[in-house]
């Protein structure tokens, strides 16, 4: 059964968060300010009601609210909720399931999002009674209020992918979901051999929606990683399929990309109109190894 993470003041500084100040652990007084983390230096982080810590400091902001805006990640919610990416979700999990720790490891979601696959993990590991340390990170925190909602025990926090707020080698696997990443940033945070799962879109991924959109499609570039340096590659996993997608469904899918924004208002309203929606979805997993000393 899954359950709020609360969080606790941890034994190791290893294993806390880092301060965004000046990158001294973060820990918790637990007598005197139980929802409060500090450093050393008296910065100073309350623990938001949902569960989650809100480390990016305003001066690291290139927007007032950051990241993927409300409206895509409602739509992003409400559609991967209904199953559609079902195939991608599964190779996810199943890529974990058979590594060689299996879910007994430290794994970080880098971009989480509203936490589906976050979730799909914590089902994974619950039904193999595994002890999986979750983590998830996004730059909205709109996006990581929703994923603290789902409850799943995880540690999630407001920040930049590109600045993560851990000490080095803490993590054996990370993952990205179309999110882009810093190669550089992601090694020094994983274990020596630790894994990074990459995922990105196929080139057909969702033709036949873009089709209704753009007079000339083009392929998709897949989520390439900044730098390859500091990885190598082990193995790459194509996923193709077909999907239906139902009544309005069809505009949260429109919604959660960002097509939405490259459609004219009367694409918009044809694809409400719609009843059904065939296109096809394709997905590259690319798994690699950190070879950073």
């Amino acid at each position: 059964m899954s359950k709020t993470f609360t969080y606790p003041a941890l034994r190791s500084t290893r294993e806390n968060f880092k301060c965004p100040n000046c990158s001294q652990a973060l820990t918790l007084n637990a007598d005197s300010h139980p929802k409060t983390y500090s450093c050393t230096n008296q910065h100073s982080f309350d623990v938001a009601r949902e569960g989650y810590l809100n480390l990016l400091l305003a001066q690291h902001k290139r927007s007032r609210n950051p990241g993927d805006s409300d409206d895509m990640i409602r739509s992003r919610q409400r559609f991967l909720g209904a199953g559609y990416y079902r195939p991608l979700s599964d190779a996810i999990v199943n890529q974990v399931a058979n590594s060689a720790a299996g879910f007994n490891q430290a794994l970080i979601d880098l971009g989480c999002g509203e936490g589906h696959y976050m979730q799909e993990l914590r089902n994974g590991s619950s039904k193999a009674s595994a002890d999986l340390k979750l983590l998830g990170i996004d730059i909205s925190k709109f996006a990581v209020r929703l994923a603290a909602k789902r409850k799943m025990d995880a540690r999630l926090v407001v920040d930049s992918a590109f600045n993560i707020p851990l000490f080095e080698n803490r993590i054996d696997t990370a993952i990205s979901v179309f999110s882009p990443i810093s190669s550089a940033e992601t090694a020094r945070i994983l274990k020596p051999n630790g894994t990074l799962i990459m995922v990105g879109p196929g080139e057909q991924h969702l033709s036949g929606l873009t089709e209704l959109i753009y007079d000339k499609t083009v392929p998709h570039a897949g989520n390439p990683l900044d730098s390859a340096a500091q990885f190598t590659l082990q193995e790459s996993i194509e996923i193709k399929g077909d999907i239906s997608v139902k009544g309005s469904d069809i505009l949260d899918l429109l919604t959660m990309t960002p097509y939405y924004w490259h459609s004219r208002p009367e694409q918009q309203e044809m694809l409400t109109k719609r009843e059904n929606l065939e296109t096809p979805i394709h997905f590259y997993l690319k798994i690699y190894q950190n070879v950073s000393p």
